[in-house]
């Protein structure tokens, strides 16, 4: 298990406990016996090589010394209702459990411990057949890179950055599109001019180093350059990682600056001007325990945008996982909190996933948000989904079928 909690924070860095995950798509355990096995073991092994399956592979580790080239993805449907307010919407979503994608991932042993590796993935709406975005083939990753087990890791693209590998541990659901509160309460956009969460997530245009493991702890940096650099700086965001691997516990800290992009569709939220040249300043602690029966989690994050009339907002985080047989339980339950009188959100998600085999699940999810009297955020937003208002309460129920290749 201390190979494989080094493996997760090691972000792809090195490590012969590595060959563990190389091109398991799934990891999730196969059968009952196998299940029940590693949860009386390993929590943390089990979670992580599902999260590995759902991430893509070698997403936890570069497999060592070897040359190959792998088609793979999720396809992901459920069946949704979805009420806010006096509002409801049945409908079939994608991307309930895991984001419906597909992907090429390959890489080159060069010799003397040096690999190149590229990654190529793209979303879709399984329901529909659309791309996720139309304005990029590959919007979930387009990178390329070189990895030493003695210098670490370099890559250069559209991939997270390392705040964002860093938010992958604070959310038991993997922060899917739709089923997770933590998802919908990462906004920003009532924070004001210039306020954006762009240091948490993919952006293109990044360099990202990871460190080797110095002893438990490893380093994540990253820099992303605008696509637009008319207003403001040239940087999109810079961040840096810490994190520390133990035997049983897993603990990181980020911090990162991000600007808005207007070169990015809808990344700009306020219409002001000088949007693109306000900063804001994103802090991310959280923690795994592997507390025996069960996996637990929590997280914090602020936003401090630095505009001179801007607000400030927390967000907490806590949530539990863990296997069950051929079962998967999880749960999370989180708010946000700002400067601004009334504007608060608090909600929480609970989810089910039964493994027919190592590549299908079926899942059932749960959702609820809950707005204070000035907040607005949503929950399970799709095309059609119930409109927003200050104070309105939004619930959803998915069941879902979820095969991975």
């Amino acid at each position: 298990m201390k190979c494989t909690l080094r493996a997760l924070f090691a972000a792809l860095s090195t490590g012969t406990c590595l060959h563990a995950f190389a091109e398991v798509s799934p990891g999730a355990p196969s059968d009952a016996a196998s299940t029940t096995a590693f949860a009386s073991a390993s929590q943390m092994q089990s979670t992580f090589a599902f999260w590995g399956a759902g991430l893509g592979p070698q997403t936890l580790g570069v497999a060592a010394q070897r040359t190959f080239v792998t088609l793979y993805g999720t396809v992901d449907e459920g069946l949704n209702y979805t009420r806010g307010g006096s509002q409801g919407v049945t409908r079939l979503q994608s991307g309930g459990a895991l984001t419906s994608k597909f992907g090429l991932y390959g890489q080159e042993y060069l010799g003397d411990n040096w690999t190149t590796l590229f990654r190529l993935e793209s979303g879709f709406m399984g329901n529909t057949g659309s791309m996720q975005d139309s304005t990029s083939m590959f919007n979930r990753a387009s990178y390329v890179g070189v990895q030493n087990p003695f210098y670490g890791q370099m890559t250069f693209g559209r991939q997270y950055t390392s705040g964002g590998a860093a938010a992958l541990g604070a959310d038991p659901f993997l922060g899917p599109a739709h089923e997770s509160a933590y998802t919908y309460l990462l906004s920003t956009s009532d924070l004001g001019t210039g306020a954006n969460s762009d240091a948490l997530g993919r952006l293109p245009n990044t360099i990202r180093y990871i460190s080797p493991r110095f002893g438990h702890f490893g380093i994540d940096l990253s820099y992303s350059f605008k696509q637009n650099q008319d207003v403001g700086p040239a940087v999109h965001q810079r961040s840096a990682m810490i994190s520390y691997a133990g035997r049983r516990v897993v603990i990181s800290a980020a911090f990162g600056q991000g600007w808005c992009d207007p070169g990015m569709s809808g990344d700009c939220s306020s219409t002001a001007n000088d949007a693109p040249g306000k900063r804001t300043d994103t802090y991310l602690a959280s923690v795994l325990y592997d507390v025996g029966p069960f996996i637990a989690q929590g997280a914090y994050i602020r936003y401090v945008p630095q505009a001179a009339t801007s607000a400030i907002a927390n967000l907490y985080l806590v949530g539990i996982q863990k296997w069950w047989g051929v079962d998967l339980l999880r749960a999370s339950a989180a708010m946000r909190d700002t400067t601004i009188s009334g504007d608060y959100a608090y909600g929480g998600t609970l989810g089910i996933d039964h493994f027919l085999s190592k590549r299908t699940s079926l899942y059932g999810r749960l959702g609820l948000m809950r707005n204070g009297p000035h907040a607005s955020v949503t929950y399970n937003y799709d095309s059609g989904s119930p409109s927003t208002a200050p104070g309105r309460t939004f619930t959803s129920i998915t069941l879902g079928i979820t095969h991975t290749f």
